[in-house]
């Protein structure tokens, strides 16, 4: 009888493995068509590279213990999953919805459907907290565990299949979709025109409460100063004149100056004269006057109406409201003529305050979001005991920075409160949103290739033909001992900055465009190469050390802040580290390096840049890492004397930024062309060059159909045993001539610098020879780091020995 264990979830990490046929029965039979895949115990990290399995289903083995999820969109059967952080939001609104519904560990809810058509995953869903996880994404499925807590189904039925999730969601939410201010970045930080707003109506009922609702604060002294504020508020809110003109004409219709608050308005809505200052003189939004005239409590609440019966924020300095609690009625307050975020609630048809949570008032938000993964930053200004722009950052580093100011009054709020406080901008069109890259180089977007925070210039035919020319000296002087080699790195230079787009473009998991690594001999010229791609680039040299990337958090911050390639030095040690060699391995074949939970949302890393990675040391033995790499060999012969090294630093290093007209050459052609970027990365470099000599009008060198393949790992060993072997012999050679006359045999030159003890390093003892760790100086340029490698390279015994009444390791 076939055993039938505990589900993993929960049980600890086992041995034994399940296959994908024996799990069906833990996972809810709703989902058993669906793609499975195994996450990590008490995790929501995936165990295997998931996004492989976006195309294809994954029919491999569930180790004891591994929690599980269900990977969304067109693998799954366009499978979309509705993500709410907030219950309230999910009970109000949707609860009546009759589709498979699970709750999460964290107590948010999952509601699962099935679309016609292929969606992508959009976070932060018309600035609610709620995520659509659609193609790209994956989630959490029962009965997965963490810290305790299980996802458990909460609602058993079918997968609702719907024509429209997005209109779905867009009918039951409370505020129509059409209230962001969204304004496109121009690089300098212009703006574009700001997006016309979308006109509401508003009902004959709504007009006469919002008249009532102002009918006590209009009174002598103040009416023209309402009549402004109230028209400027209507027209951000996109109400039309006619229906504009009603709210004014009944709210003046007893009034001696009828004609003059409706010029107000004519003025407001460019129908008449100039529009009015942004700015009126003695006050500073109708809250003020309100509150002036009726009381703080009422008067906060007169604004709460009118906000909700107009439809968006006040535009002036009146408090923003954001509704957290539905039965209680409980608001965050932004208030910025007291300078303060606070807690409240509606209480006799007014506004109490509660909790003071800071002494300082959001009054102007941007909001930055990476339209490659979503990712949102915010800019936030802010009034009140500071006076202070923060940003662009996260929420939690926002927050760090007002408590390190000190205006935070309670800490457990605060973060809640500023989400809900953004959260009301967007809603109610106050905040600037701007949808950009904001990382350095070069991007495929909407079928063109965009520069991002990188200037091209313009060039003539002459600065090309003197970069050219520049290059042809390069080559055929200063780099002639590379040959092949040297053609090679430049080839892969000029289309380095592209290998994100390439990923973009291409759209497949693989290895479209390798990382370099450049090993062997020092002072043979490999960090002077990495300088030399980036002055293609008109980029200043960037040479980092390994310790900039020997953690995975410390690599995936490098490889995701630029496109542009980066110089990584001295790298033999951290390509020793597993965990590094996968993350590299990742980075080389996909769009993304990793990804992380961060306050809750799962956020992934791009892979943007391709590294240069330079090592005197021998390449690690991994040919799964080999494979996604250039391997450039440097030996011993392509030393360069000091003499040569300084003569280039004077003569060469000033002029490599005239390369920079190679590289804006190379934009330019790829820009009328993306689609070239599908090309073998050699073939494309090599039409790049043959098309700029010819542009330059010279004649194309032989060299530029030069191509180095790169070594292999038989190769790399071959040759560094060869140097290795080289450099012992000319050690005996040299002692042998020191202190011998005759001609003699290799045998005897050894023998005989062994007996008179001549060699530091290497012992006689019987029919051995001990090499001890002196051996290492004579060998430090052939990237031998330890005995143990020496005698695993060459199949030697090492182990301890007695060497007189000494015990040394040898």
């Amino acid at each position: 009888m076939k055993e039938s264990p505990t589900p993993p979830s929960e049980r600890g990490l086992g041995s034994r493995v399940y296959k994908h046929s024996d799990v069906l029965q833990w996972i809810p039979k709703q989902l058993r068509e669906a793609n499975i895949i195994p996450l990590k115990p008490n995790s929501k990290q995936p165990l295997i590279r998931w996004k492989e399995y976006q195309t294809k289903r994954y029919e491999g083995e569930f180790p004891e213990g591994c929690n599980f999820a269900v990977i969304c969109g067109e693998v799954s059967g366009n499978l979309v999953v509705v993500d709410f952080d907030d219950r309230c939001l999910y009970e109000e609104f949707f609860a009546d919805v009759t589709t498979f519904t699970v709750e999460t560990q964290s107590g948010g809810i999952h509601l699962y459907f099935y679309a016609t058509k292929p969606l992508r995953k959009i976070p932060k869903f018309k600035g609610y907290p709620i995520d659509v996880q659609a193609e790209g994404s994956y989630v959490v499925i029962p009965p997965s565990k963490l810290e305790g807590r299980e996802w458990r189904v909460l609602k058993d039925a079918e997968i609702a299949r719907v024509d429209d999730v997005l209109a779905l969601l867009e009918e039951r939410l409370p505020v129509p979709d059409a209230e962001l201010t969204e304004r496109e970045a121009h690089k300098g930080g212009e703006k574009e025109g700001e997006k016309k707003e979308e006109e509401k109506t508003l009902t004959e009922t709504k007009i006469l409460e919002i008249v009532n609702l102002l009918k006590p604060i209009y009174r002598e002294g103040y009416r023209d100063y309402i009549v402004y504020f109230l028209s400027g508020w209507m027209k951000k809110a996109g109400i039309p004149y006619e229906e504009a003109k009603k709210v004014i004409e009944l709210l003046s219709e007893n009034d001696e100056e009828r004609k003059q608050r409706l010029y107000v308005l004519d003025r407001t809505y460019e129908r008449a004269g100039n529009p009015p200052k942004k700015e009126l003189k003695g006050k500073s939004g109708i809250q003020e006057i309100a509150e002036a005239l009726l009381g703080e409590e009422q008067g906060l609440e007169l604004i709460r109406k009118l906000e909700e019966l107009l439809g968006k924020a006040s535009p002036f300095k009146d408090s923003i409201f954001s509704l957290i609690d539905f039965q209680r009625k409980l608001y965050y307050v932004a208030n910025p003529m007291k300078g303060i975020i606070a807690r409240a609630s509606e209480r006799n048809s007014g506004i109490v305050y509660h909790e003071l949570i800071a002494e300082c008032c959001p009054t102007n938000i941007t909001i930055y979001e990476d339209p490659l993964n979503g990712d949102r930053k915010f800019e936030v200004e802010f009034n009140g005991l500071v006076n202070k722009k923060i940003g662009p950052a996260d929420l939690e580093s926002i927050a760090s920075q007002l408590r390190m100011l000190g205006v935070v009054k309670h800490r457990r709020l605060l973060e809640d409160a500023l989400s809900s406080i953004i959260t009301a901008f967007i809603r109610s069109g106050k905040a600037e949103i701007r949808r950009e890259l904001e990382k350095p180089g070069f991007y495929y977007i909407d079928g063109e290739l965009k520069a991002v925070k990188w200037q091209p210039e313009d060039f003539t035919k002459e600065d090309l033909r003197k970069a050219l020319l520049f290059l042809i000296e390069l080559r055929e002087k200063w780099y002639a001992y590379l040959g092949e080699r040297f053609t090679t790195v430049v080839k892969w230079g000029i289309i380095a900055p592209f290998s994100y787009a390439i990923k973009q473009i291409r759209g497949t998991y693989g290895v479209h465009f390798p990382w370099i690594l450049l090993h062997g001999s020092s002072f043979s010229g490999k960090s002077s190469l990495g300088k030399l791609i980036r002055a293609i680039w008109n980029l200043s040299p960037d040479e980092k050390s390994a310790y900039h990337i020997d953690t995975i958090p410390r690599f995936a911050k490098i490889v995701s802040q630029h496109t542009f390639p980066v110089l990584i030095n001295e790298v033999a040690d951290i390509l020793r580290k597993d965990e590094i060699k996968e993350i590299i391995k990742t980075s080389v074949e996909t769009a993304f390096a990793r990804g992380k939970y961060h306050q809750g949302t799962y956020i992934e890393q791009p892979a943007l840049c391709p590294m240069i990675f330079t090592t005197n040391k021998t390449y690690p033995a991994d040919d799964a890492l080999l494979r996604r790499m250039l391997s450039i060999l440097f030996t011993i012969s392509d030393r360069r004397k000091k003499q040569e090294v300084g003569r280039f630093e004077r003569e060469v290093l000033p002029r490599l930024y005239d390369l920079k007209y190679i590289g804006f050459f190379v934009f330019k052609k790829l820009a009328e062309n993306p689609q070239s970027l599908r090309r073998e990365w050699r073939e494309l470099s090599t039409a790049l060059l043959e098309e700029a000599f010819e542009s330059a009008e010279l004649e194309v060198p032989a060299w530029v159909s030069e191509s180095c393949e790169g070594e292999s790992l038989e190769d790399v060993d071959e040759i560094v045993n060869e140097d290795i072997r080289a450099t012992l012999l000319s050690e005996v050679n040299m002692q042998y001539a020191r202190h011998f006359r005759e001609e003699a045999e290799l045998d005897e030159r050894i023998r005989e610098v062994l007996d008179k003890d001549l060699l530091p390093w290497a012992h006689q003892k019987g029919d051995r020879i001990l090499i001890t760790t002196a051996v290492l100086r004579v060998l430090k340029d052939c990237g031998v780091d330890s005995l143990r490698s020496l005698a695993e390279r060459f199949g030697w015994d090492y182990r301890v020995f007695k060497l007189g009444k000494s015990s040394i390791r040898a």
